[in-house]
């Protein structure tokens, strides 16, 4: 069912005053909202994430984003994809009308000067198109305005979102809904195509390429219909309240299957885009994007994200890292990092700096003397472990989010170096193939130093190289 808003009908000037907050009062024209559908397995959906992003660079306040990832090109290949479909946004891509991927709806409105994508009458536009149709709607007046503000408790994990609405003008008979949609900012992934149109969004991670996705949708606070106007007059003040307890772990379209999922999200990346629909025709009049301001329940509070170390060919040495993040309200100035590998004796690193609220940071300890072990199986052996104490040289007061370990591999003891190979020269003997000039080589001793490198090569050529190494050394040989 529906939900209905509560609305204040204000006739004079001076009852605005003492009603109204934050929305304007002023008659404005419209903002544009741009629902861009898209999916990971898209090649030429990073060319619309550009398009897109451009055009809310030069209209910060007047062009908001909402990427929706619907679609077959946004299924997961595998249980280690992410799943960015999300339970609203399969119905919103169906009826745009769109006849490929990326489409767009600029306030799923129809031009006439513009041909559509799909069928005559449909509202997705091809990513071309998306920067003429936001300037005939910019350029026309809206009989409302909206507004929002939202903060994120992270002791709670409630989103709450304070909108305000005010009609300038008389409203059209087909009545109005106001919506919600959380979108969120940073969140890594595959995406097919990244490398040809928007290669400053590839990051370190796991996929080939790893992507940082911006605006992506993952909740409407009020279900798909929104919440209904009752009086929609000149001078009507809507004030109201949305809240949403987010999930630890949010789920894709496909809740409650083994397919994949969101990954860990971080309600710092979050903002919410309100924005209101028209219901006689399904257009969206204005919106409004706001940033989610986090509120820190605790003063001094190191929360300690991830660890890692790097596996060992047959050394006693490795290098270890920790990410943390202050999750106090307080500047975090320094903080004490133990840590041990194997069990060993504990060592301490005394950071020092000064981190905003939410902020991160990575420490590096290089040359971490360490007993290494072998593999367990297929499972690495040596592990890292780090604790987090002392947030300004205060009690930490979460315990719960102050610890991490990692694993690694000690290669030499797992098995995985060949022996037997005494100092002196190594012989490389390679025959080229049609592709010579893709084929090289390199032997690195363990602090990577290149004790001998070839190629690229001929075509249909016999190469013999040599290089020399010393003894009770360990080398890697990577050929390319």
């Amino acid at each position: 069912m529906m939900k209905k808003l509560l609305t204040i009908a204000l006739g004079l000037v001076t009852t605005i005053s003492f009603a109204q907050t934050f929305v304007s009062t002023t008659p404005e024209n419209k903002k544009v909202v741009l629902e861009e559908f898209t999916g990971i397995y898209c090649g030429f959906c990073p060319d619309g994430h550009v398009l897109g992003q451009a055009l809310h660079t030069a209209y910060p306040n007047d062009v908001f984003l909402i990427n929706i990832h619907a679609g077959g090109y946004a299924n997961p290949n595998g249980p280690s994809d992410p799943d960015f479909k999300t339970v609203y946004g399969g119905a919103i891509d169906a009826a745009s009308g769109l006849a490929g991927y990326p489409a767009g709806t600029v306030n799923r409105a129809t031009f006439a000067s513009i041909a559509p994508q799909g069928a005559a009458g449909s509202t997705a536009l091809s990513r071309g198109d998306w920067a003429a149709a936001a300037a005939l709607v910019m350029a026309e007046p809206s009989e409302v305005n909206v507004a929002a503000q939202a903060s994120y408790d992270m002791g709670t994990g409630i989103l709450t979102v304070n909108t305000e609405s005010y009609f300038t003008s008389a409203g059209a008979g087909g009545g109005y809904n106001l919506h919600v949609a959380v979108v969120m900012n940073n969140v890594a992934g595959p995406q097919s195509g990244a490398s040809n149109y928007n290669p400053g969004a590839i990051i370190p991670g796991p996929w080939s390429p790893t992507y940082n996705h911006q605006h992506m949708m993952v909740h409407l606070m009020d279900g798909a219909n929104g919440l209904e106007f009752t009086t929609v007059s000149a001078g009507t003040f809507v004030p109201n309240t949305h809240t949403w307890t987010v999930p630890a772990q949010m789920q894709g379209e496909g809740q409650g299957t083994t397919t994949g999922f969101f990954p860990d999200h971080d309600p710092t990346n979050f903002d919410v885009v309100a924005y209101i629909v028209e219901g006689a025709t399904n257009t969206i009049v204005t919106g409004f994007q706001a940033a989610v301001i986090p509120v820190f329940p605790n003063a001094y509070d190191a929360n300690v994200t991830a660890s890692s170390a790097n596996d060992v060919m047959c050394a006693n040495e490795t290098d270890i890292d920790i990410t943390f993040r202050n999750y106090g309200s307080q500047p975090l100035t320094s903080l004490d990092l133990t840590y041990d590998i194997n069990g060993g004796t504990p060592a301490t690193y005394n950071w020092t700096g000064n981190m905003a609220s939410g902020a991160t940071e990575t420490v590096t300890i290089t040359n971490v003397s360490f007993s290494p072990v072998a593999n367990v199986g297929q499972t690495p052996g040596n592990v890292v472990s780090w604790t987090a104490s002392n947030p300004n040289g205060q009690v930490d007061q979460n315990a719960s989010n102050n610890s991490s370990s990692s694993k690694f591999t000690h290669k030499d003891l797992s098995g995985e170096v060949l022996n037997g190979i005494d100092a002196g020269t190594i012989n490389v003997s390679i025959l080229t193939d049609g592709y010579g000039s893709e084929t090289s080589w390199d032997i690195k001793d363990e602090s990577g130093n290149v004790v001998g490198s070839g190629g690229p090569y001929s075509n249909n050529t016999q190469i013999n190289e040599t290089a020399i190494v010393s003894a009770q050394l360990c080398y890697t040989f990577t050929f390319i």
